[in-house]
This record gives structure tokens, sequence and C-alpha cells, in this order.
């Protein structure tokens, strides 16, 4: 297992931030901001916050074509002429990186391990490596003021799961690379085709109406409003007292599993449907199969761990933002499977 070092991070002397946020999208902001993962679920929420407000941004990925869903999605962000999509992005080119981000005075990275992944060295560098030199290519520009980190609420150098693992090490290095870099770690997030409320449907869907659990789900969790994160992202970026802080994001409330399952049950109507199989059975299957973004090791590791904001640590009140609860969110991104299934058994059974 990698040794976690822990460092007395100092701040950097940088220029401070200035943001114009009273135009639309033709109005400039002030920010260019390069926006790592922006192909991810919540790449077009932190995207969007920004050039809403007239940011210019710049999204490297690593699809093949520009006019795949995850990607050109990406161009509604902003105005015309005002973001760019740079394809064949290489992490292992320290020089592209730099590149990237030549220009650019805030730099996001939303990057994550795709759900295929098995094996810890896979997660050791999209989680720590990647983003320790996203980090360095920060400290040797002077132009880039702002550095947003994206990690995981329950990060955690002896959690089970080797996603969380790797990620608390990758917060380390980050900081220890470029002190004035703000974390943030944000509880299970919901939206639009997010892999909370999500997954739970397509796993019924998939699964003759069941989802396939691994314990009495108990373990707690506090979900949070994908755009409200985006919000609280907003707020840091205009609060220098956020420099080289870490923030703990979640929900208003605090759920156990088999509570948001309930909840979700509830607005389709339709009772819940557990199918309870053995952990360690699920594993073993996990290891034979490919790893599929609905069923996979991470998912069953992370099931039983509690996923919730510490006490005593900065939160999304200290960013100024007042989140809205499971309900009001689910709200936002159910209301097309009320419209298609809710009077059907297409999805679900009696």
């Amino acid at each position: 297992m990698q040794k976690v070092l822990k460092f007395n991070f100092g701040v950097l002397q940088r220029p401070k931030l200035h943001i114009f946020d009273k135009g639309g999208k033709h109005t400039p902001s002030g920010i260019r901001a390069t926006i790592h993962g922006g192909t991810s679920f919540s790449g077009i929420y932190m995207g969007g916050i920004l050039g809403n407000i007239g940011s210019e941004l710049i999204f490297p990925h690593n699809h093949q074509y520009n006019y795949e869903d995850h990607v050109r999605e990406l161009k509604t962000t902003s105005g015309p002429g005002q973001n760019w999509l740079l394809h064949d992005m290489n992490y292992d080119n320290k020089e592209m990186i730099e590149w990237t981000m030549k220009n650019s005075n805030v730099v996001v990275n939303l990057l994550g391990p795709r759900k295929h992944l098995k094996n810890r060295k896979d997660f050791e560098w999209i989680n720590i490596t990647v983003p320790k030199r996203i980090a360095e290519a920060c400290a040797k520009n002077s132009g880039v003021i702002r550095f947003i980190h994206f990690s995981a609420c329950g990060a955690n150098p002896h959690a089970e799961s080797l996603d969380l693992q790797t990620k608390y090490i990758g917060e380390q290095e980050v900081l220890n690379a470029f002190p004035n870099a703000t974390i943030f770690r944000p509880s299970v997030m919901v939206g639009d085709n997010d892999d909370f409320a999500y997954h739970w449907q397509v796993q019924k869907r998939y699964f003759h109406n069941f989802n396939i659990v691994p314990d009495n789900c108990q373990a707690k969790r506090q979900p949070i409003f994908v755009q409200d994160v985006a919000q609280a992202m907003l707020n840091a970026l205009k609060m220098p007292e956020t420099i080289g802080q870490t923030y703990e994001l979640g929900g208003p409330h605090v759920y156990t599993l088999l509570e948001c399952y309930e909840m979700f049950h509830n607005i389709v109507q339709r009772p819940p449907k557990l199918a309870h199989i053995d952990k360690q059975l699920l594993l073993k299957i996990a290891q034979y199969i490919p790893n599929w973004k609905y069923f996979n090791i991470d998912y069953i590791l992370k099931h039983g761990d509690d996923m919730v904001v510490q006490v005593g640590s900065k939160t999304i009140d200290d960013l100024c933002v007042r989140p809205l609860s499971l309900t009001q969110a689910l709200q936002n991104i159910f209301w097309d499977i009320q419209a298609r299934y809710g009077g059907s058994s297409e999805l679900y059974e009696r």
C-alpha cells in the first residue's frame, strides 16, 4: 500500500481572481477555465455555471470524436466561440497538460476512475498520478490563480474501496504540488444521468425490477444536488479565503440507503424489490466478469461505507449555498421516469 505523506502546506502568493457575473454568456466574466473530466456526469454542470456568466472554457478529453454525446453537449455550456474541445488528450504527456492551461487562470479537475477498473495500479494512475501532474502544471504556470480539485466524501487511506483510498492520497499530492488548491469532497451527487438515482433505475431495468444489494442497506448517505455543487464551486472562486481549504459537500439530510431506495419507489408509486446476495459471493462474481457501470467491484465495496460530511469539517454552508433536500432534487430528475413509466408496468411490477 502506498505510504501517505502529510505536509505543512503554505499558500503561494498569486494575484486575486476578479470575476464579473452580472452579465450573460456574451459578457466576459474574467474567467478562462480548463476543466479536466468535462465528459463526466458533473462536467456539464460545472462548465454550465461558468459558461452562463461568460467564461471561456477549455475541455481536454480523450474521446475519439467531438460528436460523441458526452462531448458535444459541452458546446452548450457557453456562447459560440467561447469554448474549445481538445480531443486526443494524453495525461502521460506532461507538456500537453501544461499546454491545455497555457492561458487559463482557473483549472478544475473532475477526473475519476472508469467503472471497469479493478486493480490498484489503475486507481493510483487516475486518482494520484494524473491529479499530481495537473497540480504541478498549475504551480509551473504563474497565470493559474485557482485550482479546484474534486475528491470524494469518505476519502480515507484505510477505506476498503480502492477509489476512496487513492483519492485521499491524491489530495495530499495535489496540495503538496500546489498549496493554493481548493479540495472538494462531495457526497453522492444527484442529477440527470448520475451514479446514484439513475444507477438505481438502470439496475431495475436489467435485473427484472430488482436492485442487487450486498447488505442490509443501513449505510448512510448525504445526497447533494449536482447544481448545488456547481454553485459552491463558483462561490469558492469568488472567495479568496477558500484557497488551500478542504470542503465536504453534502445535502441537508442524512439517510440510510434503504430510506433512499424507499424514497425512489415512493415517487414512482411502486414497492421496493431488493435482491440480498452475500457480499463475498458478489465480489467473486465481479472478479470474473467485466466490470459494468451498474455492477462492479467498487460499487460492492462502497455499499456498506458511510459517505457523510464529517463533524468539524468545512461544509457547503461555508460556501454560502443552501442545498436542496433529496426529495426536492428528485423532482428535478424523476419527472421523465414518472412520465414514461408512472402508469405502466414496463419498468416496474407490483
